[in-house]
């Protein structure tokens, strides 16, 4: 029988370096906020309770991520006093299960992926699993200390790390999986007593080791998939670095780019063989693509449905429009909702169409 399996997302941060009224997990990466994403990853494997941690504008996260996600319920829970990780992973300890397992995630470390999550599950088999990560520069982040025979002993912050920790290379992503029961024994014992004065969720490892308990490690296929997010710069850092991931997919699958560093995808492209997209195309929402289909500069197409053989001449706007088969649009031509062409249409220059199917019925 399967365990049950329980989320917890810490997304209490006000994340002050980003300089916005709109707390930071509400920030927007490819065209979705940076919670939505864990929240999309998270509906991809079998989840019986989600709970989310909130803290500086939490009305406005509640609301925004209420409206957007319908598909299973979510707990929600205030922390606030910021008092560190291991104090926001206690704050739901009265909502927490006693049994089963929970992964515990960021609202901040948005791309983290399904694969990994599962893998990091299915390590747990002793209690505790977590996702680490071997760099060159481990500045600033927690080491994995190990002893002789290899097994995790412990967590050292950096702050709180001697020289020979601070020379260790593998550092800690801080996504875990663990048993609900050794939450609900170990959080409420954590102590502040370290160079922050906060309660580290690190802690808990130790804890672990003391009771024999051995922790497995896994590293993630990409690096970007223990990536944060604290300010603009490492947001637009993190926004390149998903757009060459998505259009690699998309080249392997055959899509030709005129040239991959300029093309934004902000949610989901499916493509077809012999596709071409040229510079400054813009995806939003769900698109998709069929064969042979050629996109030239500067369109933005959002939601749309374009059938094989189709020729996008350059600066045209397509929003949530289907699209046959051979069509001819623009250059700057205008597709508002509700658009429907037929096979072999065409749409000239500065041509604004919307809510008509006429060029079906031709």
């Amino acid at each position: 029988m399967t365990s049950p399996l329980s989320v917890i997302i810490l997304a209490a941060g006000k994340g002050t370096r980003m300089q916005s009224a709109k707390p930071k997990v509400l920030q927007t990466l490819a065209g979705k906020s940076l919670l939505g994403h864990v929240l999309d990853t998270c509906h991809q494997l079998t989840v019986d309770e989600t709970i989310i941690v909130h803290g500086f504008g939490g009305d406005q996260v509640k609301s925004e991520i209420t409206n957007q996600y319908t598909q299973a319920p979510i707990t929600w829970v205030a922390q606030t006093e910021q008092l560190g990780t291991g104090h926001a992973v206690k704050v739901t300890l009265s909502d927490l299960p006693k049994s089963g397992q929970s992964l515990i995630l960021y609202g901040d470390v948005p791309l983290v992926s399904c694969e990994t999550l599962t893998a990091l599950k299915t390590a747990n088999t002793d209690g505790m699993s977590m996702l680490t990560l071997t760099v060159d520069n481990p500045f600033g982040l927690g080491r994995i200390k190990r002893d002789q025979a290899g097994n995790i002993e412990a967590i050292v912050e950096q702050k709180d790390a001697d020289a020979e920790e601070q020379s260790i290379r593998e550092i800690n992503s801080g996504i875990y999986c663990v048993d609900n029961a050794l939450l609900h024994k170990y959080l409420p014992e954590l102590s502040n007593d370290n160079a922050q004065q906060e309660y580290y969720l690190t802690d808990i490892v130790k804890m672990a080791v003391a009771d024999g308990i051995t922790i497995a490690a896994i590293e993630p296929e990409h690096t970007f998939e223990i990536e944060g997010v604290n300010n603009r710069q490492q947001l637009a850092s993190l926004e390149r670095t998903w757009q060459r991931k998505l259009v690699a997919d998309l080249q392997e699958a055959g899509v030709q780019f005129a040239d991959p560093t300029r093309v934004d995808i902000r949610g989901t492209l499916t493509a077809g063989q012999d596709v071409f997209i040229d510079v400054n195309v813009v995806f939003e929402g769900d698109c998709t693509l069929g064969d042979n289909v050629y996109i030239e500069a500067g369109c933005v197409i959002k939601n749309a449905k374009i059938g094989n053989a189709c020729y996008i001449k350059p600066y045209c706007v397509i929003d949530r429009a289907d699209i046959g088969a051979g069509v001819d649009i623009g250059p700057f031509a205008h597709l508002r909702p509700d658009t429907v062409l037929s096979d072999n249409s065409k749409v000239g220059n500065f041509v604004e169409i919307k809510k008509i199917d006429y060029w079906s019925r031709q």
